[in-house]
Formats: C-alpha cells, structure tokens, sequence
C-alpha cells in the first residue's frame, strides 16, 4: 500500500516537475519525505538508498523495474 502510495506520489511529482507547479512540487516532496518515514525499514534498501538522496527519478525506476543497480553493468 504504501509503495504504491510512493509510486504515485513520483509519478506526480515528475509531472509537476515538467509543468513548472512550484507549490505542488513543494506539497510532493514534503508527503514523499513521510512516505519514506512510513516505509522504514520495510523498504527495499536501494528504494531507501534513493530515497534518503532523493534520488526520486532512481526511485521510479525501482518502482516500475528500470532500476540500473538490479541488473549487472558488463
């Protein structure tokens, strides 16, 4: 639940970011800093790892399984 709460949460702040809405950017960092609070350690730690940087980009491509660090980099 709370990971797709995440999810969404990116995604909307990606949006927000390619739209130039500075006070909702604002508002969508501020629940993304408790969502990782509500994550803990439950989180998978690369999704925490990027969290922790706010590396949200990163952290989108965990969620949706781009993520460059689960695969082998030859």
């Amino acid at each position: 639940m709370a990971l797709d709460q995440l999810h969404t949460t990116l995604q909307a702040l990606m949006a927000a970011i390619d739209n130039g809405e500075g006070e909702s950017i604002a508002t969508h960092l501020r629940r993304l800093d408790e969502l990782g609070q509500e994550l803990g350690k439950e989180a998978p730690p690369m999704l925490r790892h990027y969290l922790e940087k706010r590396s949200y980009t990163k952290a989108l491509d965990f969620l949706e399984g781009r993520d460059e660090a689960a695969a082998p980099n030859c």
